[in-house]
């Protein structure tokens, strides 16, 4: 299946590209694309984030009072969601939606590579800075460049501070989990030659979602 849906993608992708005549700009409009698609079950996520993280008080209160009867608060905090109308595993599932996806577009980038052999975009171009800094600037989209892997993992940390945290000791840990994980991506795609048309994908996607995180925690209901 992951096969099928990589192949729409590249398909796709030269679709776009054959009207944008660049496959930097077909990234950029293709990650456009599919943020859209996704949405309605990212804005879902963040709802489910924001009634969780508000019933977060009553939800201690309840483990507190119940905690020597586990069937009892269990009963109770379904109880709770329903009066509410939380549904605790909705901040799950559209996850288990935009992986397929996401790792699609991955498998798509990397197996046709050399798609992006001759694509160019802003700084990634055969230049004199590039033949200066071989190893840190790449000369097509197809190769490894530094600061688009820089780029990348600063929206991705930027992006995993903003999901909101259920408490205080969960906000410390998410804390030190968006390090870990920018610091552990980072690595990945430079040790392991990720082709920055795949990053650029990435960043832009990465960038949108840190736009619709800020509006949809800023508004008194992102329903």
């Amino acid at each position: 299946m992951i096969d099928s849906v990589a192949t729409l993608m590249i398909s796709l992708l030269r679709g776009i590209e054959s009207v944008t005549h660049s496959y930097g700009l077909a990234l950029v409009v293709f990650a456009v694309c599919i943020k859209l698609l996704l949405y309605i079950p990212t804005k879902q996520q963040y709802q489910a984030m924001k009634d969780m993280q508000k019933l977060q008080p009553e939800l201690a209160k309840l483990q507190e009072k119940y905690k020597d009867d586990p069937q009892t608060m269990q009963q109770k905090q379904m109880e709770l969601y329903r009066d509410h109308k939380v549904n605790p595993f909705m901040g799950c599932l559209p996850m288990l939606i935009q992986m397929p996806i996401l790792f699609a577009i991955w498998r798509a980038i990397m197996v046709d590579q050399h798609l992006f052999e001759n694509a160019y975009f802003m700084w990634i171009y055969p230049g004199p800075l590039q033949n200066l800094f071989p190893n840190f600037l790449a000369s097509s989209l197809a190769g490894r460049d530094l600061p688009m892997i820089l780029f990348y993992g600063l929206t991705m940390y930027l992006s995993q501070r903003l999901t909101p945290a259920s408490n205080a000791q969960a906000a410390g840990q998410q804390k030190q989990m968006a390090l870990i994980m920018t610091v552990m991506f980072t690595w990945m795609m430079w040790a392991y030659n990720w082709p920055c048309a795949l990053i650029l994908y990435w960043s832009v996607f990465s960038l949108l979602t840190i736009v619709q995180q800020a509006v949809m925690m800023k508004s008194p209901s992102a329903r």
